[in-house]
């Protein structure tokens, strides 16, 4: 027997082949409710590996069987982390038989809401939703690097997984005090995602600047190349410029030292920059940029092990090891030997 190349196997051609019933076939795909004899099954299988047939996984899943697919909703594809945060999690998804179904928010809640009902549709196991809209996830709770939730869970109650953010901002400006710098300024990203009032606050911890001076050295812009750019033009703009830059991810660095270079300014000799992020893009900047890493891999890893414990409390929060990576843009003429900060690889906390 054979199909047309362009025909998708169905059970029916795998009945006809194994030389059995659709309803047997049925018993073996979804392993009951009947029982089948060895040597049918047997059967049933070769067929099933001759057509290669994949049954449908939303069929299975109205039929109440797992999809074995997770959601995953990040604000665009272009920003270096969030593609590497997609590649780890898709990587490790399939080494576990599972399907990861990818959507793009672009900050917009009735997208997020769309998302979520096509999840619904399809059974998927958890969602993972990278930089949620307050709508969806309220400034005032916390967001984490990775936010997980059930669609089923009452209050859409969140679990996260990110880095310890507020002591890594607090490293990264230290690190640029201890190259003497001495007006340090600093890009955020939108006061409406949360994880960037937790930056901020983690900037103030090492900095005595009074709030006026804060005002002067603090820009808010959109998480996106041009939002990097026109912050550090405005802010290197000043009759006092600045000689050290912090900036809270990697996307709006790469914009903000674009708008150095094109002032003339010199890194690291005029302005000392260090980031957080530490992309894979990080090490090919010119100059290489200094950078705190959230590791995409163990954050991806993390995420994984929660939606394998189904009963894992909501709003469960675990905190996975950072890494400053200093290069050449903070100035410092090599970066050393990879080491995670003191905390636990993995702190689990409620």
């Amino acid at each position: 027997m054979s199909t047309s190349k362009n025909a998708t196997p169905t059970r029916a051609d795998v009945a006809k082949l194994a030389r059995t019933s659709l309803a047997t076939v049925s018993y073996v795909v979804n392993d009951g409710p009947k029982f089948v004899a060895e040597k049918t099954r047997k059967r049933v299988l070769d067929a099933i590996e001759t057509l290669g047939y994949r049954p449908d996984p939303i069929a299975l899943s109205l039929r109440g069987a797992s999809s074995n697919s997770i959601g995953m909703m990040v604000p665009n594809f272009r920003g270096p982390f969030f593609a590497d945060l997609v590649a780890e999690v898709e990587q490790r998804a399939a080494a576990q038989g599972k399907v990861v179904i990818f959507g793009s928010t672009r900050y917009i809640h009735s997208t997020e809401q769309e998302l979520i009902r096509t999840f619904a549709d399809h059974r998927v196991e958890a969602v993972l939703s990278i930089g949620p809209t307050k709508e969806l996830q309220p400034a005032d709770r916390f967001n984490g690097a990775i936010n997980i939730f059930r669609i089923s869970d009452d209050d859409r109650a969140m679990s996260t997984v990110e880095i310890a953010q507020r002591a890594a901002i607090r490293e990264a400006a230290q690190h640029l005090l201890g190259h003497g710098r001495k007006r340090i300024a600093a890009i955020f990203g939108p006061t409406a995602h949360g994880v960037f009032k937790v930056r901020y606050r983690g900037w103030r911890d090492a900095m005595s600047y009074t709030t006026e001076q804060s005002k002067e050295l603090v820009r808010r812009a959109d998480y996106s190349y041009r939002g990097g750019h026109d912050a550090a033009l405005e802010l290197f703009s000043q009759k006092h410029r600045p000689d050290g830059l912090l900036v809270s991810n990697d996307t709006q660095a790469i914009g903000a030292l674009s708008a150095l270079n094109t002032m003339g300014l010199r890194i690291p000799e005029d302005v000392a920059v260090i980031s957080i992020d530490s992309t894979e893009i990080s090490p090919f900047l010119s100059p290489p940029l200094s950078s705190v890493a959230q590791p995409a891999d163990l954050l991806a890893e993390a995420a994984l092990e929660l939606i394998n414990t189904p009963d894992a409390d909501p709003g469960t929060h675990i905190t996975v090891p950072h890494r400053l990576n200093t290069r050449e843009s903070c100035g410092c003429t090599s970066e050393p030997p990879d080491e995670v900060t003191e905390e636990e690889p993995l702190e689990r906390a409620k």
